[in-house]
């Protein structure tokens, strides 16, 4: 394993799933993508982050946009429900009278 990648995952905020994945395809890159992931090293780094960042955003703002589906949903059923029960309220009352 090349020492200077180490010492640059060492220093990295990738979290352990990440270093060994990028130890475990490093060393089936050739010399040259060898050195030009150490030289672009930071680079890599930083969109790795973004990107997992970017998804974080996205799972956000999908689970408010479902919550604020199923919040709906509910209470479109309790005025159904309301209406229905309204409804049969006034049958029997209707009946009685």
């Amino acid at each position: 394993m090349n020492l200077l990648l180490e010492q640059k995952l060492e220093n990295s905020p990738l979290n352990d799933k990440d270093k060994y994945e990028i130890r475990q395809f490093f060393t089936f890159l050739t010399d040259e993508k060898k050195r030009n992931l150490i030289a672009n090293f930071d680079k890599i780094v930083f969109s790795i982050m973004k990107i997992k960042y970017d998804l974080r955003e996205s799972q956000k703002i999908l689970l408010w946009r479902a919550i604020t589906n199923i919040e709906n949903a509910i209470k479109k059923a309790k005025i159904a429900w309301v209406k229905s029960a309204s409804k049969q309220s006034i049958l029997n009352l209707k009946e009685n009278i």
